[in-house]
């Protein structure tokens, strides 16, 4: 059966103080297919990272459980920000690129937070994108910025540096390194 002829039916995560996951089954493989959630063979589990299991929550396509008790989607942000203070940034920009039909998976480092997929592109092509999330207001140092672009480079991916201000709204912008000598 492909994922798209698999009934709907909310995902039920653990959430166990340090990670979000489910049992394998065809449901969960569904969801992986479209790009949530890691394959953990060993302990036959898929880890989704708190980014993913705030917008499946949100989103009402997962139920979230920690004990014996259905967590909300508030207590769920409220346990995993003990542990990432920039959480709320970063789940801003993934909700916001997954509203766009951009199939977003865990970056290489905090400084390029997400590896972002052209539409219908995801498990046939390499990611596309990669995302260096900023806060409207901090500063970043220009060489820091053409450091991640040189990382970029030898991954052969783009950078996009996201923007967020203090209501919420994202501004995206396409970093590229620029030779004039040859001008």
């Amino acid at each position: 059966m492909s994922p798209e002829e698999v009934p709907f039916v909310k995902l039920k995560l653990r959430f166990d103080g340090e990670k979000i996951y489910t049992e394998v089954s065809e449901q969960s493989l569904a969801f992986l297919s479209k790009g949530y959630g890691q394959l953990d063979k060993e302990n036959g589990i898929i880890v989704y990272s708190d980014v993913e299991g705030l917008y499946l929550l949100e989103g009402k396509m997962a139920s979230v459980v920690s004990g014996n008790s259905e967590m909300s989607f508030n207590e769920l942000l409220c346990a995993l920000e003990r542990k990432n203070e920039t959480l709320w940034r970063d789940y801003v920009i993934y909700r916001d690129l997954r509203n766009r039909r951009y199939t977003v998976k865990e970056g290489f480092s905090p400084d390029l937070i997400f590896r972002v997929f052209e539409r219908g592109e995801f498990q046939k092509e390499a990611a596309k994108y990669l995302i260096a999330p900023l806060s409207e207001g901090k500063s970043i140092k220009l060489s820091k910025i053409k450091h991640l672009l040189s990382v970029c480079r030898a991954l052969k991916k783009e950078m996009v540096i996201s923007v967020v201000d203090r209501r919420n709204e994202i501004v995206y912008y396409l970093a590229s390194q620029v030779d004039l000598r040859n001008v």
